[in-house]
């Protein structure tokens, strides 16, 4: 056995749909709430418009899904607040894929990294993420995936300007 060689027995059958566990999830930032946060010094019916989009968009399990936002592109304004999101997320299913098959062999590893990958697109982070911790004997540490992702969503949102909030608001629903 090699230094990323693993004899971990995971089931990488279809998940279906995922059971987000409650522990897993309030250990990780929701981007949704990190964006509104963000925009929390807008004109209130502004904001109250932000959040609405955000909550139509969210999967039925709470998170926000790829799916969710499919469509919608880094500078499509017109999308308002959801093009925001999309560059906050961009990096979500990267993140959590090299998370979940940390210490797994080659095959296993990207075998893993599929699942997680489809998972995230989907249903979600939470929902990834607890699918790893139920497969995985070696649980993976959800806080060193929240810090992972909340340490993304802090680069993104270095990379938003005030020029793109007003753009994406002013071509929002024209």
């Amino acid at each position: 056995m090699g230094l990323f060689s693993s004899d971990e027995e995971i089931d990488l059958s279809p998940p279906g749909l995922v059971a987000v566990n409650e522990g897993v999830a309030e250990q990780l930032p929701d981007p949704g709430a990190y964006l509104l946060d963000l925009l929390r010094d807008l004109a209130p019916e502004s904001y109250e418009s932000a959040a609405a989009e955000i909550q139509r968009v969210r999967h039925a399990n709470g998170s926000l899904t790829r799916d969710g936002l499919q469509g919608i592109g880094f500078r499509d304004w017109k999308s308002g607040p959801l093009t925001l999101l999309v560059g906050l997320q961009a990096k979500e299913w990267i993140i959590t894929g090299v998370w979940a098959s940390y210490g797994l062999g080659r095959r296993q590893g990207r075998e893993v990294t599929t699942v997680i990958q489809n998972l995230v697109q989907e249903q979600g982070v939470p929902a990834a993420a607890s699918w790893a911790v139920a497969a995985r004997h070696r649980k993976p540490d959800v806080r060193s995936l929240a810090d992972q992702l909340f340490q993304s969503y802090e680069e993104a949102a270095g990379l938003i300007t005030n020029g793109d909030v007003i753009k994406a608001f002013r071509k929002w629903r024209r």
